[in-house]
């Protein structure tokens, strides 16, 4: 009796150990724009100020993002994404309503933000060996302008 429930115990353990190893350690955290670092094409400002927080949830991540966009606006995004490919809920803003992260590796992810169905803006987000830089490239409409651009945002770990 003992050693069967060793075993459950054992093998609840490993469940919950699965549930958040999709998502490597190097993405965790509280994430800081550095606006030095970053740039973006004419006409499509970077936010004043950007701060993301990662955290492991069961089966992915959930992401809120608190920006002071160019015109001063504060904004707070969020979502939850198992980096699977699929469209989840992008919340707090009318420039999107979906995102959907593929995971590439321990380091990189694909993203797309949408609108009704339409990609609105896609990229790339790559973190550091040493966990101390993330790096989100950019290509489509600006959050906070509306104008189509590119650009590169380059986030410090707080």
């Amino acid at each position: 009796m003992k050693i069967r429930m060793l075993l459950v115990g054992a093998l609840m353990c490993l469940f919950v150990v699965d549930a958040t190893a999709q998502v490597p350690k190097p993405w965790l955290g509280t994430w800081k724009l550095n606006v030095a670092k970053s740039k973006s094409s004419p006409g499509v400002p970077l936010p004043k100020s950007w701060i993301d927080t990662v955290e492991a949830v069961e089966g992915g991540l959930k992401q809120t993002s608190v920006r002071v966009l160019s015109d001063g606006k504060a904004v707070r995004f969020e979502y939850t994404n198992k980096l699977d490919g699929k469209d989840y809920p992008w919340t707090g803003s009318a420039f999107a309503d979906a995102i959907s992260i593929k995971k590439v590796d321990d380091y990189t992810t694909e993203f797309a933000l949408k609108k009704d169905g339409k990609v609105v803006q896609s990229g790339r987000t790559a973190f550091s060996r040493d966990g101390k830089l993330r790096t989100i490239t950019w290509k489509g409409t600006g959050v906070s302008s509306g104008q189509k651009g590119e650009g590169t945002a380059v986030f410090d770990r707080q």
